[in-house]
């Protein structure tokens, strides 16, 4: 069954991909180039293809289905993560009082973040420190679980963390369940220390070009940039508290495991220059920007996370350390039933859900088929060969 992927559009039109990597290939590591190529060959025989044929005796109908890639630059293979990874979390998290944070920082900070995972891999103990230091400090274990996000709404570069947190938790001493509150002067001000003294640690790794800032020469100067990045308004919004966590994981799910751009803005696309619309907080108003083709692919790749990098943790009761053994006497503190396992979404339930047909159902005795065999693809490391191999042809062609 063909399910259409629009986001590859950016990427074949005009041959934008080869023509991006000819030009900045080297610039972008291996891992982002070969998700590339798997986000690419998603849906098509180059992936491998699974057999299915009629399980009626009297009916010879086959079906092929080509395996997905399963990578976060593909939109098709997202949207399937997304719902995955919300119907996983109504089994995880309590039903009880959450409340969701977004920690932000000064734009003049983005630039030293920007594809730098190692730092932004310590950005989730900066979001984290108010609430557990405070929780411990009092003897009660909470839970949280955080998301990076590395653009913002015009597919910048704009690191911040959306956390949500339980307004309460488990009492360590008396295994009952305490009602907290966080001030929000408090939590601030500990993000916003906790980021300078992560960026202070590691002057020596940060490239001070790239960032823009080739004024900074020395320790001392990066020092006075940093106290006066503190001084600015560092934005942190606690929004209101909500009963169940089901609207905060539906809200990060959306940004989670999804490219930056959804298929729907890519789906007219036919070369040239990419409009993009937007909601500017600032004015209230929505904004249109043209991007090349180019700046768009570039954009695009830049928020693929690195090589086993969690985009999302967890902290507390709900981390995997200590989620076995304390959920349980959350939920009996809380007064409420365990919940059981949900069964994990397939590709049948959701080509069920979203077009209301079930692809596992022969089109003409509408007996069930089976599968029978499969066809092995290539691997995302050979793809990205014979495109390189095509790229140097091309250049001694030129040459010729």
């Amino acid at each position: 069954m063909y399910i259409p992927r629009p986001a590859k559009l950016l990427f074949t039109v005009d041959n934008g991909w080869e023509r991006f990597l000819e030009k900045y290939g080297d610039s972008f590591p291996e891992w982002t180039k070969l998700v590339v190529e798997r986000t690419l060959a998603c849906g098509t025989g180059a992936m491998g293809i699974r057999r299915y044929c009629c399980s009626s005796a009297s009916c010879t109908h086959s079906r092929w289905l080509c395996q997905s890639c399963k990578s976060r630059g593909c939109s098709a293979c997202g949207m399937k993560a997304t719902e995955q990874w919300i119907a996983r979390q109504q089994h995880i998290l309590p039903d009880c009082d959450w409340q969701h944070i977004t920690f932000t920082m000064p734009h003049h900070l983005w630039p030293f973040f920007n594809s730098n995972w190692p730092l932004l891999n310590r950005l989730f103990s900066c979001a984290t420190r108010p609430m557990l230091r405070f929780s411990r400090k009092i003897g009660v274990e909470i839970g949280l679980f955080v998301a990076l996000h590395t653009y913002g709404r015009r597919l910048n570069q704009h690191p911040h963390i959306h956390l949500s947190v339980t307004r309460g938790g488990l009492c360590l001493k008396q295994a009952v369940w305490r009602t907290l509150f966080f001030k929000k002067n408090r939590v601030e001000q500990i993000w916003r220390i906790s980021v300078i003294r992560l960026l202070r640690r590691h002057y020596d790794t940060l490239d001070m070009s790239a960032a823009g800032h080739e004024h900074i020469r020395d320790f001392m100067e990066w020092n006075r940039f940093l106290e006066v990045q503190y001084q600015r308004c560092w934005k942190v919004h606690m929004a209101k508290k909500t009963q169940g966590a089901h609207r905060n994981t539906k809200y990060i799910g959306r940004y989670l495991k999804r490219p930056p751009v959804s298929a729907s803005r890519l789906r007219h696309y036919s070369g040239g220059a990419v409009v993009h619309h937007y909601y500017d907080h600032r004015t209230q108003q929505y904004r249109r920007q043209e991007l090349s083709q180019e700046e768009m692919l570039r954009r695009y790749i830049s928020h693929i996370p690195d090589r086993h990098f969690k985009m999302v943790r967890y902290y507390g009761f709900l981390s995997n350390r200590k989620r076995s053994g304390l959920l349980a006497q959350v939920y009996a503190a809380l007064g409420r039933e365990e919940k059981n396992s949900p069964e994990k979404p397939g590709y049948a339930s959701l080509m069920k859900r979203f077009t209301g047909v079930d692809p596992y159902e022969c089109i003409l005795c509408g007996s069930r088929l089976r599968f029978t065999g499969a066809e092995a693809g290539t691997t995302p490391s050979q793809l990205l060969a014979i495109r390189e191999q095509k790229i140097i042809r091309k250049r001694r062609l030129y040459q010729q």
